[in-house]
């Protein structure tokens, strides 16, 4: 059954990428908590489903306490207001959600990583406006649309 998709990044440069069941697709990057409240109580439970990147526990060396407490913050708020508004709600590990993807490999820098998914997901979707901060939603959202929706 079709439903529409939200897939999220919940970094703190992440996004959101809304695949609405009339074929067109919303682009929002993160910004404050109110605009995600807004755009779930605008959402019919009954027909969506949201997809979340699902972070993991230790993210680098390298990220810092503070963006670190953030990442975890973001995830947990995201997937509370998506299942307190009874939305049916999938968690995804990166590594699933960017199997196949074209050029990346595991020692790749941050920035050459953050580049190739983006070039990843213009490829995808050349008629979508996509940021560095969408990027990754819209990989979620495509992977969702393969792997969720074609199975039930």
């Amino acid at each position: 059954m079709e439903k529409t998709i939200v897939a999220v990044d919940p970094g703190k440069g992440g996004g959101a990428a809304i695949r609405r069941l009339d074929g067109t697709t919303d682009l929002r990057p993160w910004t404050v908590e109110h605009e995600h409240i807004e755009l779930v109580h605008e959402l019919d439970p009954e027909a969506t489903i949201a997809v979340i990147e699902d972070v993991p526990v230790f993210v680098s060396g390298k990220t810092s306490n503070a963006s670190s407490f953030k990442l975890g913050y973001n995830f947990g708020f995201i997937v509370a207001s998506f299942r307190a508004a009874k939305i049916e709600t999938h968690l995804i590990k990166p590594k699933e959600w960017q199997k196949g993807l074209v050029h990346l490999r595991a020692n790749m820098s941050y920035t050459e990583r953050k580049r190739m998914l983006k070039d990843n997901a213009i490829r995808l979707y050349p008629e979508l406006k996509i940021t560095n901060a969408t990027a990754d939603a819209v990989l979620i959202m495509d992977w969702a649309r393969r792997e969720l929706l074609w199975r039930a």
